[in-house]
């Protein structure tokens, strides 16, 4: 199969995924926790073994104990995702205000340049967003990670259906 055919494939593939996480958010939103649970879980044995079994690793005993809370954290997501499911919306609001504190700084360096209001306003978005998201997690939380998961599947997709007929225009 050409390169054309699978990017174009792929992309309606992602693109489908992405609807399906916008239609059905709850599930979409659960997934994402399944499967970062799923992560700790297999990141937290790497390193457990890898700190355990591996005598030369310097600060082999840090790598345990990441290691563990890794795993405990994995565990712990995967047998709770609905508690799970909130507590990585509250994460992602608070990434959310400290991008945007970072952006907000970063736009004192543009003042005066054609840059400064866009990266200022971003900033005050991510903010206003995230302190939305704070104030209202049980609301947000079945939401906001499809949402996310919802927009990078439609990203990729249409960047990989375009790739694919860019490919065939190519050849």
């Amino acid at each position: 199969m050409k390169a054309s055919t699978i990017s174009i494939l792929a992309g309606l593939a992602l693109l489908a995924g992405g609807l399906v996480a916008l239609l059905f958010p709850l599930p979409a939103s659960l997934a994402v926790t399944v499967f970062i649970g799923a992560v700790f879980l297999v990141g937290g044995v790497s390193e457990l073994y890898a700190g355990l079994f591996d005598a030369f690793l310097p600060g082999r005993w840090w790598m345990v104990a990441s290691g563990l809370l890794s795993l405990v954290l994995g565990v712990w997501l995967l047998a709770n995702p609905l508690a799970g499911l909130v507590s990585l919306t509250i994460a992602v609001a608070i990434l959310f205000v400290l991008s945007g504190a970072g952006r907000i700084a970063l736009s004192l360096s543009y003042r005066g340049g054609s840059s400064f209001w866009l990266v200022l306003l971003s900033g005050l978005v991510s903010i206003g967003l995230g302190v939305y998201v704070l104030a209202n997690p049980a609301t947000a939380s079945p939401i906001l990670l499809a949402t996310l998961l919802a927009i990078e599947l439609l990203s990729v997709g249409a960047m990989l259906l375009a790739l694919g007929f860019a490919l065939r225009n190519i050849r």
